[in-house]
């Protein structure tokens, strides 16, 4: 009897061993002027030193050069599970709910950023990163790198790329940053000495700056328009360009209403794989007015009819940027409004939503306001401010 437990054990174990060395890693190569953590960060990674040190083992090619090669196919730690047609928690052999949830979500992410072209429903193919498969591992791991130091952000520019964590008051917020118009759209259009202003490039600059921000308050930060050529700018005067993508790398649509859906179905898709109820989500717009050029404008404010948490938001960074105002130019005084607008975006973003116009693209006052970097850091600043500021209420 005992014999034949032994036989049946070392069977079984025998058959685990195969299971295990049958999975294949998933494979990628880096693009150009990426580093190990950018590498890993483009495929939904942390750069922990979990991944960091798994990488290396499975790739020792990479701990002879100690760079990233182009063109060459590196092993993720990452391993393809045929999937059983049945259920995550079944395929892995696993119990844990929230484990489930979270290789669930990292697919449903990857099918997202166009990583992968369908589902483990559809493919039999599910991608499960290899630190979710120890729990206690996981838990150790990612305390220790959710309060990372730095991380690198190519959308940024060269130059500010490179972003510090100066602290971790927003560690638990994740923020969807939207620039109005882009792509075949620049919105509206002013002119300044001779020079073409298009709404869509001052508004994607802020944004930038915004989420740069954000950032240092260790927020995570999505932005759902991007330029990867742009960078934050620090010159008054942005070219107009129509190389923008929605988030995914997917074209921007000439129509309008398509274009605002689509906006509308990437935040949303990503709030639904975000939540949780420990996770606070919040969706920032940024635009330019353009009315009469003899009308000077402050920074003013929409939010959700009904909503709020909005409202309440959107009048704490109001009232921060008053006192911003009062402090920096005494006796200016500050007449941004606030008020509930049924806009598209507004209206169907599931996050609590700021819509937010900096100024009027064709009054000389707020033009001076748009095109210096400086004004255009200041806005990024105070918003910033005014959100810390809500915390510190809520």
């Amino acid at each position: 009897m005992k014999k034949i437990n032994f036989i049946l054990i070392f069977i079984l174990f025998f058959h685990y061993i195969n299971i295990a060395i049958s999975q294949n890693y998933f494979t990628a190569k880096p693009k150009k002027g990426m580093g190990l953590n950018s590498f890993l960060k483009e495929y939904l990674l942390e750069p922990n030193k979990f991944n960091i040190d798994k990488f290396k083992e499975i790739n020792p090619d990479f701990q002879k050069q100690d760079k990233l090669l182009l063109n060459k196919e590196y092993n993720l730690p990452v391993i393809i599970y045929k999937f059983n047609n049945k259920s995550i928690r079944t395929t892995l052999g696993i119990k844990d709910f929230n484990k489930t949830k979270e290789v669930e979500n990292f697919n449903k992410k990857l099918l997202q950023k166009k990583i992968i072209n369908s589902l483990y429903t559809k493919s039999l193919k599910l991608y499960v990163p290899i630190e979710l498969l120890n729990n206690d591992t996981k838990k150790s791991i990612m305390k220790e790198t959710h309060r990372k130091k730095n991380i690198i952000e190519p959308l940024f520019g060269e130059k500010y790329k490179n972003v510090k964590i100066n602290n971790y008051k927003l560690e638990n917020c994740i923020f969807y940053l939207i620039s109005g118009h882009g792509g075949p759209d620049p919105g509206a259009i002013g002119y300044k000495d001779g020079k073409e202003l298009t709404e869509d490039e001052y508004a994607y600059d802020v944004i930038l700056r915004l989420g740069r921000k954000l950032i240092e308050n260790g927020a995570d930060v999505y932005f759902i328009v991007q330029d990867s050529t742009d960078g934050i700018r620090d010159y008054k005067f942005l070219n107009n360009s129509t190389n923008e993508k929605h988030f995914g790398n997917l074209p921007i649509p000439n129509d309008q209403l398509e274009r605002l859906s689509n906006r509308v179905k990437i935040v949303n898709s990503l709030y639904e794989t975000n939540f949780s109820d420990n996770l606070k989500q919040f969706a920032i717009e940024i635009h330019i007015d353009s009315r009469s050029e003899r009308k000077n404008i402050d920074i003013f404010f929409y939010h959700k009819e009904g909503d709020t948490l909005g409202l309440n938001l959107a009048e704490t960074i109001r009232k921060t940027i008053d006192k911003k105002y009062s402090k920096a130019q005494p006796g200016r005084g500050y007449e941004g409004t606030l008020s509930s607008r049924n806009l598209y975006m507004v209206r169907n973003l599931k996050p609590t939503t700021v819509f937010i116009e900096i100024g009027n693209i064709q009054n000389p006052k707020d033009q001076k306001r748009i095109i210096e970097p400086n004004n255009r850091q200041a806005i990024a600043n105070w918003i910033t401010d005014g959100i810390l500021n809500y915390f510190i209420k809520n």
